[in-house]
């Protein structure tokens, strides 16, 4: 991810060009180490700028996105609110040809006079920083990160210091090196790879952007730098210096390069690879590689995260069935306490109190047993007091088939989740299902979402018939109790947690032998497909109309009972699935 000195030239290039004598209208602090300028045109349009000191992904660029802000600001928000909101930005300028951007604002300051503030943005990785200060006197107002002696012997990040630049790298810079100079340069590196040396040698250059330059000029970027002659450098100082001009200039289309449909690399000048997409800014490739980029990353820490939790309820769940279900046994094995005490009454005039055991034959089975006894009691004392417990273990198998059953439905719901953890695509889907997952909370609180459901899956069959599938349980509740038609055909897995799925028929077809057999099976396919029991061979998948399908109060989400419903019995796993996941529409059901 080459966020390098030509990505930043050709940023720097475009936002001065577009912002410059814009207002800061508002400044917002979405992340720890994120602020948002919103800033508007003198034509009235407002752009949001993003500058971010995360240390993996430190940069600048208009966005697009919107992120929700934390219900009270920052102290760095609020004095830079304080400092800039309302200021003009006079320039945006790159700092020779480092990651280092100055924004330059004229604003107001407590005394209502014009003055102007500097701020440094430092694209530096781990180190990278945010900073105002006071061009004039060149001391430190504020920073997003501070720091002191204690952890920077070189400098200091603190109100009311002064700024020192970072330290430099000791490269040399593009902008100022003559041919002489760089084919010095590069000789002096021997054996090192020629694009390693580019890299080495001058500043503002990354690792990429040194092997995109030897590609470009048809160099092969492991050639050792003392094998290159006069030839090879005098290409490689031409693409450096017409790649400069272009990316200053504005003339080099910024790409990204895909792989696998997912963004890999982005930059100022047409990539060397492919398949690639152009972008008519630099500004708009950075905003769609990195949004596309932290929303995979975000999506994939949520999911790992979530369902680490919901792991962690399933095993206490799975374990307290374990010991519910061995307390059931226990409770059931004391059937031969109402035996005992019937065989006892039964032969009660023929023993004694003081007796410590009863052999007596058992009616039953023709053989002898033995029965303990309290010398303490009479035979029928020691009968009733049979009779007794085995009442008490019928109460005791009753609690015990309420619990059993009570902890299946968590555990059918938990299961449930995190089928749908793992099939969620979206940033989107993963706040559905922690909003389903708070919802008690919130309805505690009287609050109720207004977030729209995410849209669900959408295929046509062979048929030419809409097959819709549930993405999580929220959206199973959308789509089955507010989406479908009462004719409609509703499928799901038999005792099985799954998406619920949907065929709309036409009001023609009034039963279920009418449905198009293929329609049938493909849309058992994806009910199979999209459950618990993907890897299985053999999936028994229920089906019925949707007017034979409610939710009983108080169920949770995606829970619903069905009647009338025939059976159909498919494997996910065949080709055929491939072929329907590969058909999948992605326009919004009407």
């Amino acid at each position: 991810m080459p966020f390098d000195g030509f990505t930043i030239a050709a940023i720097t290039a475009e936002l001065d060009r577009e912002l410059a004598g814009a207002r800061i209208d508002k400044i917002h602090h979405p992340e720890k180490e994120e602020l948002i300028l919103s800033i508007r045109m003198p034509q009235g349009k407002t752009h949001r700028l993003l500058l971010s000191a995360n240390a993996r992904w430190a940069r600048m660029h208009l966005t697009a996105s919107r992120k929700a802000n934390p219900p009270r600001p920052s102290a760095f928000c609020m004095l830079l609110r304080k400092h800039l909101e309302g200021g003009k930005i006079k320039a945006i300028k790159q700092w020779g040809f480092e990651r280092l951007v100055t924004i330059d604002i004229e604003a107001l300051d407590d005394f209502r006079e014009w003055t102007v503030r500097r701020l440094i943005c430092e694209f530096m990785g781990r180190h990278s920083n945010i900073i105002l200060i006071n061009p004039e006197s060149g001391v430190i107002i504020d920073a997003i990160k501070k720091y002191g002696s204690d952890v920077s012997s070189y400098r200091e990040v603190l109100p009311g210091k002064a700024y020192i630049a970072p330290p430099s790298q000791n490269k040399l810079n593009p902008l100022e090196t003559d041919y002489e100079a760089f084919c010095s340069g590069v000789w002096a590196q021997d054996d090192t790879a020629v694009s390693e040396a580019l890299f080495s040698l001058f500043s503002g250059i990354s690792p990429f952007t040194a092997r995109q330059i030897c590609l470009m000029t048809g160099i092969e970027p492991e050639l050792p730098a003392a094998q290159c002659g006069e030839y090879e450098l005098g290409k490689l100082y031409q693409q450096v210096d017409e790649l400069l001009q272009a990316v200053q200039g504005r003339t080099a289309q910024a790409t990204i390069w895909y792989r696998d449909g997912h963004p890999v690399e982005f930059a100022a000048y047409p990539i060397s690879a492919g398949p690639t997409r152009g972008f008519a800014s630099i500004n708009a490739a950075c905003d769609e590689y990195y949004t596309v980029k932290l929303d995979a990353l975000r999506l994939e820490s949520w999911k790992t995260n979530l369902s680490r939790h919901i792991k962690a309820i399933l095993d206490k769940a799975y374990k307290k069935r374990y010991y519910q279900e061995s307390d059931l046994i226990t409770a059931r094995n004391q059937e031969q306490y109402r035996i005992w005490g019937e065989l006892l009454t039964t032969y009660a005039h023929q023993l004694d109190k003081g007796m410590t055991e009863a052999e007596v034959e058992d009616y039953t089975s023709g053989q002898m047993m033995v029965i303990p006894l309290d010398p303490r009691f009479t035979p029928i004392q020691n009968a009733q007091r049979y009779f007794k417990l085995y009442n008490k273990s019928r109460k005791t198998i009753a609690h015990l088939e309420g619990l059993i059953a009570a902890n299946q439905l968590d555990i059918d719901y938990l299961e449930s989740v995190l089928l749908s953890i793992q099939e969620a695509e979206s940033v989107e889907e993963m706040e559905e299902i922690s909003e389903e997952l708070n919802r008690d909370k919130n309805r505690a609180k009287g609050q109720k979402s207004d977030r729209p459901c995410t849209v669900p899956r959408r295929y046509i069959s062979s048929d030419g018939l809409e097959i819709l599938v549930g993405r999580n349980n929220r959206q199973n509740d959308h789509l089955t109790l507010r989406l479908s038609a009462p004719h409609d055909l509703w499928l799901h897995t038999k005792n099985i947690p799954g998406s619920h799925v949907i065929v709309r028929l036409p009001k023609k077809i009034k039963s279920i032998q009418e449905v198009p057999d293929a329609t049938l099976e493909e849309a058992a396919l994806l009910a199979a497909y999209f459950s618990k029991a993907r890897q299985s061979e053999k999936v028994e998948v229920d089906y019925t109309f949707r007017s034979q399908v409610r939710k009983p109060g108080g169920a949770k989400p995606g829970m619903v009972i069905y009647d009338n419903y025939w059976t159909i019995v498919v494997n996910p796993q065949e080709n055929r699935v491939n072929g329907l996941l590969q058909s999948e529409v992605k326009t919004p059901p009407a």
